[in-house]
């Protein structure tokens, strides 16, 4: 055991050379920027048959990437610092994977307010004319502007619930999402604006087909399709502006040129490619590019990168319950087509087998018997997660398994579901999701994390241990300590990943401890981490993790 640690530290840092701390820089992306971005309006149609033909067969042609991922050495995440985390940025936020949240921020999420004005009327400018649903866009008494989206009335509190469950979700995460409220909307309080004007709008991103000024009969006609029993109040999802000027979606590929602070292709980001894991845990299979957007805060004079629209995911297809496929295959998979075309068609998946059962409508078809974590696929490829490692799926798998039942309980409630048991259905689906994330991921990685020294010692936590994944018992630690020229300072093995520090070492101008998990059908690569002394006290300067 004791040649393996050495032979990956070699294989890390080339044969014979120095045992050096990280030294990574990650470029801050808060600095202000000359200008505004031009605004971004990518064809949806266009991306799809780009990422699922094109940048498939680019990526297969790309021998360096194929080379590498062959012998396990694959590109990883850039925007990484000396510690294998992702500071803080307009991307991402460390919130629960850093801090376990209080049950009222879980409740709060990215919410800061009180919601929509309900005390008057609410001024309508705009109404959503494409798409399947109807929607308008208001501003209340107070001025603040929102988006108000409607249930199917087949399906109530269904995309409205899934949607403000997984904005708070999302946002305890770490991702910026849009403060979302539930509101029982009184038809009573809505009234034309003066200069708003009804366009008939399409679904490409084109020009208007037509427009002219709103009037309450289309407000009239809206509110028929919306509401076609005629109750007395509608629940909606107001989903309220988001701060600065909208510049359109960010791209899973590449960077945009014109925001100086974008300095790393997304696809190399870990946060996009951990998005993945997040993804699969949620069931946010429509992970689009226009289920993105970029805001520019004219003050600050910065981007800032938000996930928007959560209304099609966990067991929620917007208009209707999602079904078995969702998250196993993609809307076109040209792997799944070859499949069917060698075989004529007999093969069938498993998806397609399985009851489409929805045991209560309000949160739609929440089934895991078909979830395979590394398997799980989105709607239409993302390059970020085709890009996904071992140590962006432990970053991703972390934090998925950071949240504790009561959490997600809390998150779900957020959703108002008439029923209990609705609630309790859809909360019992994330946790055994979590569950499965968190099984299936760290008996793939080594799990020492959180490293820090009290009372002379340096000490890690095994996460999969400490979170119920693995048996504390049936576990043992390696621990070699190396001078900068790979020279053995010490070895051991113990119960705990615990080292007691030698103020001989303190001669060192650093030392380089690695940690090695054993247990029973767990097979893994060291972490190393790395002290140095100052002011004679030992600091941790950096890690490294060998998967």
């Amino acid at each position: 055991m004791k040649s393996v640690c050495l032979l990956s530290l070699l294989l890390l840092l080339g044969c014979g050379a120095p045992l050096l701390p990280p030294a990574r820089h990650v470029h801050r992306d808060d600095r202000p920027i000359p200008a505004k971005p031009r605004g971004r309006h990518p064809s949806l149609a266009n991306a799809i048959i780009d990422k699922t033909t094109a940048y498939q067969l680019e990526q297969i042609l790309d021998i360096p990437r194929q080379a590498r991922k062959l012998v396990g050495r694959p590109y990883e995440a850039l925007n990484v610092d000396n510690f294998d985390q992702v500071p803080n940025s307009t991307w991402f936020v460390n919130r629960n994977g850093l801090r376990p949240l209080s049950l009222e921020e879980i409740r709060r999420g990215p919410n800061r307010s009180a919601g929509p004005d309900t005390t008057g009327k609410w001024r309508v400018v705009a109404l959503k004319s494409a798409g399947v649903t109807p929607g308008m866009t208001i501003v209340d008494g107070r001025g603040a502007r929102y988006i108000v989206k409607f249930d199917p009335p087949d399906f109530a509190e269904l995309p409205s619930g899934t949607e403000a469950v997984l904005s708070k979700l999302f946002y305890a995460v770490g991702y910026n999402v849009p403060e979302n409220y539930l509101v029982d909307l009184d038809p009573n309080w809505l009234e034309p604006d003066p200069d708003a004007v009804m366009r008939v709008a399409t679904n490409d991103k084109r020009k208007p087909i037509s427009q002219r000024p709103l009037s309450a009969a289309d407000l009239e006609t809206m509110l028929a399709k919306a509401n076609p029993q005629g109750a007395g109040r509608v629940r909606v999802l107001a989903s309220r502006f988001l701060p600065g000027i909208p510049i359109g979606p960010w791209s899973y590929t590449g960077v945009r040129r014109d925001d100086p602070n974008d300095v790393y292709s997304h696809q190399h980001r870990r946060e996009v490619r951990g998005l993945y894991i997040i993804s699969s845990w949620l069931n946010h299979a429509d992970m689009k590019e226009e289920n993105t957007l970029d805001m520019y805060d004219p003050e600050r004079r910065l981007v800032t990168h938000y996930l928007i629209d959560f209304g099609s995911a966990a067991g929620s297809n917007a208009i209707q319950p999602s079904s078995p496929r969702r998250g196993q295959a993609n809307s076109f998979d040209l792997k799944d087509s070859f499949t069917r075309l060698v075989t004529a068609g007999l093969y069938v998946h498993d998806y397609e087998r399985a009851e489409p059962l929805v045991r209560y409508p309000s949160v739609g078809y929440l089934e895991n018997d078909l979830f395979k974590p590394h398997k799980w696929k989105p709607m239409y490829p993302v390059p970020a997660f085709e890009n996904l490692t071992l140590r962006d799926a432990f970053w991703g798998a972390q934090i998925v398994t950071s949240f504790t039942d009561a959490q997600i309980e809390t998150a779900v409630a957020t959703g108002e579901y008439s029923a209990a048991a609705a609630a309790e259905y859809f909360a019992r689906f994330l946790c055994q999701r979590r569950d499965m994330i968190g099984r299936y991921w760290f008996a793939r990685v080594n799990t020492l994390d959180q490293f820090e020294i009290a009372g002379g010692q340096l000490r890690g936590v095994d996460v999969a241990v400490k979170r119920g994944y693995a048996a504390g018992p049936a576990t043992r630690y390696r621990i070699e300590v190396r001078s900068p020229t790979t020279a053995v300072l010490a070895a051991d093995e113990r119960q705990e990943p615990h080292l007691d520090l030698d103020v001989a070492w303190k001669e060192q101008e650093h030392i380089a401890v690695s940690f090695l998990p054993r247990r029973p059908g767990y097979k893994v690569k060291p972490v190393v981490v790395y002290l140095r002394t100052a002011d004679d006290e030992w600091v941790i300067v950096g890690l490294r993790r060998l998967d």
